[in-house]
């Protein structure tokens, strides 16, 4: 303060003026950077700022290299694919397995198992088993015989073929031997050795057919063709 009395006027207004320039325009400076600039730039800037530094602080961590699963399998590992060659190099195509036959197309079963049966009763009841497979053994040799009509209904009631048919002893309900008779005449077994006819000799009234050739006698009956 000293100093200042020793100066003079328009001095003082000098020094005045210089600190006055030395303190107003780094403030103004300030004022005018915070208007000028917006907020948000200032907040990316400080977001900017704090992520380089959150990186320089935790060490990220290392990248799994694609290539390595790769190096890891060895060539003699691999297995190549083959497929089965034909004559000619020509390779094998897939075989399509052939559908099955349709119900609608089979042919319905020339011989009915319970007619069979029937007739078996009707005829040799009371015969051993033998001579009750063999009496259905007749019937099936006739359905495969040209001769005769090729189902066994249609042989069965051919008409004047068998007397059990024209008094309705067909229809009488078979027993379980008749069945199992049945079954065995079905299944192949013929003991008649491929006969056609059979007879009682000691009930048949017909003359014709004793002039057939015999080719068993089983209880009863005698089997002829």
């Amino acid at each position: 303060m000293q100093i200042l009395s020793f100066m003079k006027s328009i001095q003082k207004r000098w020094v005045a003026l210089f600190f006055l320039l030395c303190w107003v325009l780094p403030f103004l400076g300030m004022l005018s950077f915070s208007i000028m600039v917006p907020p948000s730039a200032v907040n990316q800037r400080d977001s900017a700022k704090t992520a380089m530094e959150q990186e320089t602080m935790v060490p990220s961590e290392p990248k799994a290299d694609p290539v390595a699963p790769l190096e890891q399998e060895k060539p003699s590992q691999r297995q190549p694919v083959t497929k089965p060659a034909l004559q000619g190099g020509q390779t094998q195509a897939p075989t399509q397995s052939s559908a099955p036959t349709p119900a609608a197309n089979r042919q319905p079963d020339p011989i009915d198992l319970n007619l069979l049966a029937r007739v078996i009763y009707a005829e040799a009841r009371g015969e051993p088993l033998e001579g009750q497979v063999a009496v259905g053994a007749v019937l099936i040799n006739r359905v495969r015989n040209a001769n005769f009509p090729n189902d066994l209904w249609g042989v069965v009631f051919r008409k004047g073929e068998f007397c059990t048919v024209r008094d309705g002893q067909v229809w009488m309900e078979p027993n379980a031997t008749a069945y199992r008779a049945a079954r065995l005449a079905k299944a192949g077994w013929d003991p008649t050795n491929g006969a056609l006819y059979f007879y009682n000799p000691s009930k048949t009234t017909s003359t014709w057919i004793w002039s057939r050739t015999v080719t068993t006698r089983i209880g009863r009956h005698v089997f002829a063709v």
